[in-house]
């Protein structure tokens, strides 16, 4: 079970569908990235596309890469592909071995760049085809559009003969390329691990845990491997805290491989079960993890359900189900799987970790959990995702990303169809997205390009576009196999496993509107995101005389909340009111002004949220020269109990 030094696009190919050989260490290569990230420290990591390329050969033609062999691309990411041109010249050659347009890299048009390797969602398009390379590869960029991009790719040590990469692809190849996208498509579906191992065992457990019990429910007293297993019931993790942890031991360390909370582990983001991804997740009402867990004598498993003093936490009962093997792990060639947690607001000037660990190993998954915790005068509540990730290798800062919904293959946080709700993909995803919450959180796994270490290693991250002034409450999962136990991993705790709780004051930025007219007959209406007095505003207008704007506020607990709203008084508007559905929050608002002006903040009524979320509905009157509503913001305010 040795690792197989790469040297064809098929075996590259057989990696991307065999988790099997994700416990087994790179020893014959170094991974990289480039990317266009601001060389100042600032953030314009692609806008300008300044930072985008290498040098110029000539009039619009830009090297965005040049590398020296053997070696192979692993992941290539771009939020904005065009339709200008790519080129790729491999072992010195005069022309270009591969010519097409960007765009087409990532949409399927080109074969082999085909679904589900290469694709597009939350904002990012990504290719997840290898791309080998004997001796050199230079990648040239045909056009003016060049901006953002990412290229992850692995250097291979010298003696290694590597056969570089052709469109023709060969028979074997083709084969190869569509069996490794199988698991990208049967999600959460089967353990990939147990499919490939006959000597198959299976153990079931019910159980049910209280506050303040540790439950084991697995123990192997010999060496073997983990090859999966479910949980039950999995709705019971959907809870404002996360007091159920899981953890595990391996052989004679002292100290626990995984002790993580489970329903982050899981997917689950602020309280939903949200992950379906090729590893772990939920599908359905079962919670699953495929991560291969080889280890050399001993296995011990077990929950710990965190006991909150003056709270009343109900028992948790499920079913357990474990697939494992008498295949003990090779210590020279494998690693056992580790989880790193931490959860913290990072200090001013300093980036957040989210994992920190010495010795030998490979980094496999991160899960990342944000919520602002400060209000903030500001056009995105979650502009904090500004920030870069930095992965340290051994020492050296290997990989310096664009941005934090990058770094998960995403793109365009806040921005309708991208980065703005939930959605699951095979080794990546979106797991929640709120603006008026002012929170999101995201997965990333690695496969065939799991980054590999051999001293240290090191993946933060800023919590705003360079500066990290702004205040986070972080929260992060690191998977990752090694030869020791996390070093810098937190403890779970009451203290550290609460609820990621917003801003008491909300800063309400509407920017999806389900819009109505209620003249007669339906009138044209319109929605404009410009400035008034160097303010960002929504301005609503229709030809009609009344104009109706209905939206779903979202917020994060039940309760009575102050709405207050930020506006211009204009010539071309007359009076507004708001309702909660039918019911009135206000009386008539009267918004017309001879000359346009600024009300900095206005009281309007208070809203009742049941169960978290509200319809907001507000209604113009006037003539139709006279009718429109010009809104900087929305800002609620949660009455506190007595």
């Amino acid at each position: 079970m040795g690792q197989t030094s790469p040297s064809t696009l098929v075996e590259e190919l057989n990696k991307l569908n065999d988790i099997v050989q994700l416990p087994q260490y790179v020893t014959d290569s170094e991974a990289y990235m480039l990317s266009s990230y601001d060389r100042t420290g600032g953030n314009d990591d692609g806008f300008s596309g300044k930072y985008s390329y290498i040098r110029k050969e000539g009039e619009n033609r830009f090297v965005m890469a040049d590398l020296k062999g053997p070696g192979v691309i692993q992941r290539f990411w771009t939020p904005i592909p065009t339709q200008d041109t790519i080129q790729f010249y491999f072992d010195g050659e005069k022309k270009p071995r591969i010519t097409i347009k960007f765009e087409d890299f990532f949409t399927g048009k080109e074969y082999p760049f085909v679904a589900p390797l290469c694709g597009n969602e939350i904002g990012g398009y990504f290719s997840y085809l290898p791309i080998p390379y004997a001796r050199s590869l230079k990648i040239v960029y045909v056009g003016t559009g060049l901006k953002f991009h990412q290229i992850q790719y692995r250097t291979y040590k010298k003696n290694k003969k590597v056969t570089s990469f052709s469109m023709q692809l060969t028979k074997r190849e083709k084969e190869a390329l569509e069996k490794a996208g199988k698991p990208w498509i049967n999600l959460g579906k089967e353990t990939g691990a147990v499919t490939k191992t006959l000597d198959i065992k299976t153990l079931k457990k019910q159980l049910t845990i209280y506050p303040g019990e540790t439950v084991e429910w697995a123990k192997i007293s010999h060496g073997g491997r983990i090859l999966g297993f479910t949980v039950s019931n999995a709705q019971q993790l959907e809870t404002k805290n996360t007091d159920l942890l899981f953890r595990a031991r391996w052989d004679n360390d002292s100290t626990l491989g995984i002790n993580v909370p489970m329903a982050p582990m899981f997917g689950y983001a602020f309280g939903k079960k949200s992950m379906q991804s090729m590893l772990i997740g939920t599908d359905g009402q079962v919670n699953y993890s495929h991560f291969p867990m080889p280890f050399d004598e001993r296995a011990q498993l077990e929950f710990q359900y965190l006991k909150r003093e003056n709270t009343k936490q109900p028992p948790f009962s499920f079913e357990v189900t474990l697939y494992y093997s008498d295949e003990k792990r090779n210590p020279k060639k494998e690693g056992r799987l580790y989880a790193s947690w931490n959860r913290e607001a990072p200090k001013t000037g300093e980036n957040f970790t989210i994992l920190k660990q010495e010795g030998k190993g490979h980094h496999v998954g991160t899960l990342l959990f944000c919520q602002s915790a400060e209000d903030r005068e500001v056009w995105f509540p979650t502009g904090f995702f500004e920030g870069d990730d930095y992965t340290t290798i051994d020492g050296a800062l290997r990989m310096h990303g664009t941005g934090s919904e990058d770094y998960f293959n995403g793109g365009w946080y806040g921005v309708a169809d991208r980065w703005d709700a939930a959605y699951s993909l095979p080794i990546h995803g979106c797991l929640d997205y709120s603006i008026p919450l002012a929170r999101t959180a995201a997965y990333r796994f690695y496969t065939s390009d799991k980054v590999n270490f051999n001293k240290s290693y090191e993946l933060t991250i800023e919590h705003d576009g360079g500066t990290n002034t702004w205040p986070v409450d972080y929260g992060a999962i690191a998977f990752y196999y090694g030869d020791r136990p996390p070093t810098h991993s937190l403890a779970p705790g009451v203290t550290n496993t609460i609820a990621f709780e917003p801003p008491k004051r909300l800063e309400i930025v509407l920017n999806h509107f389900n819009i109505q007219s209620l003249a007669f007959p339906p009138q044209e209406v319109s929605l404009n995101y410009t400035k008034v007095a160097e303010k960002d505003v929504f301005k609503f207008t229709t030809k009609g005389k009344e104009l109706f704007i209905k939206n779903t506020l979202d917020v994060p607990v039940e309760g009575e909340y102050v709405l207050y709203i930020s506006y211009f008084k204009s010539p071309d508007s007359y009076k507004i009111r708001f309702y909660q559905r039918q019911k009135p929050i206000s009386a008539w608002i009267d918004i017309y002004a001879k000359e346009t002006r600024f009300v900095e903040k206005e009281k309007v009524g208070t809203l009742q949220f049941r169960e978290g979320r509200a319809p907001l509905t507000f209604w113009t009157q006037g003539e139709p020269a006279k009718n429109g509503f010009i809104l900087h913001k929305l800002v609620l305010e949660k009455i506190a109990k007595n």
